[in-house]
């Protein structure tokens, strides 16, 4: 069956139970002609053949003319009042009405309402379902993230822990060892000072195939005016460089009798040096022909105290030190007479130097 609209309220008319007018053939739903579906059930189809809107009975002549299709319509009673000639009583005979077959405004009103009311109910809970499942879902994400983040802060933590405590104890180990590397390092200088006690160093003495390295060095003591003999040096040799790169002579390390044979010939060198200002110890006292150049006689260092004595050295021309000098393998420097020395002992004693 087609979808008819009602006449009465416009609604498209979805079920099979309708009435058709016989005058001008308009469907009405069962609200808009106010009939009960209970009622429309018990009605003949020859009553709802003959069936008029209430539009098309208000134009009936002698009956109410309220033209509204959706107003219900009812017409007074009439009532004969007769006189029984028996009793004396009156009884009043009523005319015959037309069925409330039409809603009211206020009853349609009521029915938009409630149908509204209950759309938006079941549109807002619909929503309000959906959105709290979204919601829901969500939370559960993020519960489960929070879960897997919690675990992982955990073990992060812990190795965090784990490293923190490994750390703390290579430090522990790293101190130990520097304290352990100091002490021998000190121990292996002073063991290194002591085999070099009865040395000499000789620097500026050019170099020579066919040179006799213990005749240079008598002939040096001979000069300075405190002779020795080969019986006094032990041994002599020259010493590799350490700058491959430079182009000064290797040195010549010689080895005495005793430590005070060698401070006897330093002591030497140094007033031989005071005394001849403008001429102080060179090759042409050793006779050696060539270019002249300075000769050096020094105790014999270590490596590590010859770079001190010259980071002192460098430092105290900075600053205006007038004396830098080495005794039994230590470095001195002192500002001028009216100063103390100073000791140099390590590089963190360089800050001494003020």
């Amino acid at each position: 069956m087609p979808v008819t609209n009602c006449a009465g309220c416009l609604v498209p008319i979805k079920s099979k139970d309708r009435l058709q007018c016989i005058s001008c053939h308009s469907f009405f739903d069962l609200p808009c002609a106010d009939i009960t579906e209970r009622r429309f059930r018990s009605l003949s189809t020859e009553w709802k053949g003959n069936w008029k809107c209430p539009e098309c009975c208000s134009r009936i002549p002698n009956s109410d003319n309220a033209n509204t299709p959706v107003a219900r319509s009812t017409s007074k009673a009439s009532v004969a009042v007769s006189s029984q000639s028996r009793g004396n009583i009156t009884t009043p005979i009523e005319s015959p009405q037309i069925p409330p077959n039409f809603v009211t405004e206020d009853r349609l009103r009521e029915i938009l309402k409630d149908e509204i009311s209950s759309t938006i109910k079941s549109t807002i809970k619909q929503l309000i379902t959906t959105e709290f499942k979204t919601i829901y879902d969500k939370i559960t994400d993020y519960q489960e993230s929070m879960t897997f983040l919690s675990k992982q802060y955990e073990d992060i933590r812990v190795r965090l822990d784990d490293t923190i405590s490994c750390m703390n104890e290579l430090k522990r180990d790293n101190e130990r060892l520097k304290t352990t590397v100091s002490d021998l390092t000190g121990r292996l200088c002073s063991t290194e000072l002591h085999m070099r006690e009865c040395n000499v160093e000789v620097n500026g003495v050019p170099e020579n195939r066919s040179e006799n390295l213990i005749n240079t060095i008598v002939q040096l003591t001979k000069v300075i005016e405190s002779p020795l003999s080969s019986d006094d040096i032990h041994q002599v040799t020259r010493v590799a460089k350490l700058s491959r790169d430079s182009e000064r002579p290797r040195a010549i390390v010689a080895k005495l009798r005793n430590p005070r044979t060698r401070d006897i010939l330093l002591a030497a060198v140094t007033k031989f040096n005071k005394q001849n200002p403008q001429d102080k110890l060179s090759t042409s006292h050793l006779g050696i022909g060539g270019t002249r150049s300075p000769v050096f006689v020094s105790e014999h260092l270590t490596p590590s105290n010859k770079h001190l004595h010259a980071a002192a050295r460098k430092k105290a021309k900075e600053l205006s030190y007038k004396f830098v000098w080495v005794r039994n393998g230590r470095v001195y420097v002192r500002k001028d007479e009216n100063h103390q020395a100073i000791s140099i002992r390590s590089e963190d004693s360089l800050n001494l130097i003020k």
